[in-house]
């Protein structure tokens, strides 16, 4: 009888362990990162990397753009690229696109920045899913609205206490998050595999995600349209003002990814309306409140062109 016990129980856990699927492994969040070619945009801004919040937590290389294969990618659990006017189109050729693109398949979390520029339709076609943006480029734009942000840990505006906090509010008299939102592009084409995380209206009236994200394989990919000029290395990330873009970017580096990367993806990007909620205590501006906002901020803008003029 006790043999027959034993084989009993011996069969039966065989038998949940078969039926049972094991829990996927979370490959982030990750603590090698890869920046291509460098934190610093030709426009303007540079990625935070020194504040003690990334740099404990993160180690940082410089990779460039020849250096994007299979070999040299395995070394990094994260890859980020800033995309501005040193590099090429498409910016990596057909082998380097295959070997980024098995490497996210494979378990690789890819970030995506193109602060300010202004790219051709076929610019990401070498992506798994390609999309093109409306980008106002480089005007000093200091107005814009955040309509629509998921609630992740990506962030969120609903509750201070969390340490996904993001204070989307815009203050028009003095624009909080300078040209972050004016400046920024957004997704004007549509693939369902996308989804939408944050969504604005950006200083040329265009409303779209400028946040966006999309699993592929065991990796995901990130993409973030925000102006990043009003960024310095060591700026600290924090849920107010310009320092909640630092604090997005961290939010970006600590995702977890994988089967279980715990994202809703509420919305899909797809032509349709979009959003809903405006997130800022101010009405939607029109076009000639914007001029006048830009007239306030003249000086301030002023300064970001001439600053840009340096790069």
């Amino acid at each position: 009888m006790k043999k027959a016990m034993t084989f009993m129980t011996c069969l039966l856990l065989f038998a949940l362990t078969v039926i049972t699927p094991a829990k996927a492994v979370i490959p982030g969040p990750g603590t090698q990162v890869a920046i291509v070619p460098d934190p610093t945009s030709d426009n303007g801004g540079t990625l935070p990397t020194i504040d003690p919040a990334f740099a404990t937590n993160f180690t940082f290389t410089n990779v460039l753009w020849a250096d994007v294969a299979a070999a040299n990618l395995a070394a990094y659990d994260i890859v980020v690229l800033v995309i501005d006017y040193g590099a090429a189109h498409p910016p990596l050729n057909a082998s380097q696109a295959a070997d980024l693109n098995d490497w996210v398949f494979n378990g690789g979390k890819l970030i995506i920045y193109d602060s300010e520029m202004q790219l051709p339709d076929d610019y990401y076609t070498w992506l798994p899913y390609a999309f093109n943006t409306s980008a106002p480029g480089p005007i000093g734009g200091f107005a814009g609205e955040i309509l629509y942000m998921e609630l992740n840990t990506l962030g969120r505006y609903d509750n201070p206490a969390s340490p996904h906090y993001i204070n989307a509010t815009v203050d028009y008299v003095y624009n909080n998050w300078y040209d972050a939102i004016g400046d920024a592009n957004v997704f004007v084409t549509f693939d369902s595999h996308w989804c939408g995380d944050i969504e604005i209206i950006n200083l040329n009236e265009v409303v779209g995600w400028v946040h966006a994200y999309a699993a592929y394989g065991q990796g995901l990919i990130i993409y973030n349209g925000f102006d990043i000029d009003f960024l310095t290395s060591g700026m600290p990330p924090g849920p107010e003002d310009i320092n909640a873009l630092a604090k997005i970017w961290l939010l970006e580096l600590q995702q977890p990814w994988g089967a279980d990367y715990n994202l809703p993806c509420a919305r899909k990007v797809v032509d349709e309306a979009v959003g809903g909620e405006i997130l800022a205590t101010n009405a939607l501006q029109p076009l000639g409140s914007y001029i006048l906002i830009l007239a306030t901020a003249s000086a301030a803008t002023i300064g970001i062109l001439l600053k840009k003029k340096h790069f």
